[in-house]
């Protein structure tokens, strides 16, 4: 053969291989996306997935809070992974509660492939459970460390704006109950009628949250003594004083971290010693009787209790959760009443307006309380 059609034969031998090659390629990156079991995304599609659900907008109904006339029973959850199955929802269902409320994590959003936050609420809006209970329930959410984007999330975050924005268009009602001078996510509302009206006091613990002092060791943190520190910035703080002042007949202050547990080095109010003691003053100073704090975060469900004295008595700390995903078992600290629930859980407080008891319990998968605390109106 000539050399120059040998050389021309060639080209277009290796012409035909590597639109083969593309055409292959393109094959299996479409098959990527469609079947789990095949190898997973490339990271150029992912991206360009990932940027399309960036605009997401959820259609999922939201019930109006103001429907709730009377407040007999609320479910409080915690720590949802999206990319897992969530079947609690139904026991929560079971349940009946006149609200549902999130007390943070209500999905996660920190490893690269778990942003934008906006696409995370696109998967958590596809579990049926959840969609099921939302089209008949209200709900509320306050966000922690996985959906504000970042582990041990506090003001430093660069995306703290962008996670914002997106947690207030998929949690729509907060917007209408915030006050004027909020950047973060903390609202509240009065529900019920004069005589049964529960005041819920939603905190953000991360948006001006001053950063952790490291101990030294991975991710675990010392007492910050700083008078000028602080886990919730002065205008919040202002305005929970305020709140407090409020005419209510109970309140429940949702906290995304414990308030009465006070050992070792995880993310909790006894890190900043001096604001969970102006917390405790800050109760007495408005008169504000009648408080449980609701948190989450930890992987177990517990209850827990500070004893403040000086006229007030005890304040009870339920922290709830997980819905799903792991579970981790609870350090022993005097605060805790009870055992601790290691599986996962969600927590009912039961309003009894005409005895006078207000019930806090801790369920289990099976919907039955596995532990829980009566306490007098």
């Amino acid at each position: 053969m000539n050399s120059k059609w040998k050389d021309l034969h060639v080209m277009e031998m290796s012409s035909w291989a590597s639109r083969l090659s593309w055409a292959l390629l393109a094959t299996f990156l479409t098959s990527s996306c469609a079947e789990k079991s095949q190898a997973p995304e490339s990271l150029t599609l992912k991206m360009m997935r990932m940027q399309a659900e960036s605009h997401y907008q959820s259609e999922l109904p939201q019930k109006d809070l103001r429907q709730v006339q009377s407040v007999h029973r609320v479910a409080f959850v915690c720590c949802a992974q999206q990319d897992q199955e969530q079947k609690l929802w139904s026991q929560v269902a079971k349940s009946q509660p006149d609200v549902v409320v999130f007390t943070g994590n209500s999905v996660s959003s920190v490893r690269y492939d778990e942003k934008p936050l906006s696409a995370q609420y696109k998967k958590l809006d596809q579990i049926a459970e959840y969609r099921d209970l939302r089209a008949k329930v209200p709900f509320m959410a306050v966000w922690d460390e996985l959906d504000f984007g970042i582990r041990n999330g506090d003001s430093s975050f660069q995306g703290k704006n962008e996670n914002r924005q997106a947690f207030l268009d998929y949690w729509k009602y907060i917007g209408k109950l915030q006050p004027t001078t909020a950047r973060g996510v903390e609202h509240s509302v009065i529900l019920g009628a004069p005589g049964k009206r529960v005041q819920f006091i939603m905190l953000d613990t991360r948006f001006y949250a001053t950063p952790w002092l490291s101990a030294g060791a991975d991710g675990e943190f010392k007492k910050n003594w700083n008078k000028t520190d602080s886990l919730l910035g002065s205008g919040q703080w202002a305005w929970l004083e305020s709140e407090l002042r409020k005419d209510a007949e109970y309140r429940v202050i949702v906290s995304p971290l414990q308030m009465a547990a006070n050992s070792g080095g995880w993310e909790r109010w006894g890190l900043f010693p001096l604001d969970r003691q102006k917390f405790f003053d800050t109760l007495r100073a408005t008169k504000a009787h009648k408080v449980v704090v609701v948190s989450g975060n930890r992987g177990f469900g517990s209850l827990g209790k500070v004893d403040l004295l000086e006229g007030y008595g005890p304040l009870y700390d339920m922290t709830v959760g997980p819905l799903n995903g792991a579970t981790t078992t609870r350090e022993d600290d005097f605060h805790y009443v009870g055992k601790a629930v290691s599986a996962l859980n969600f927590g009912l407080i039961e309003w009894d307006w005409k005895k006078k008891k207000v019930k806090l319990m801790l369920m289990d998968e099976s919907n039955q309380p596995v532990e829980s605390l009566s306490l007098n109106l």
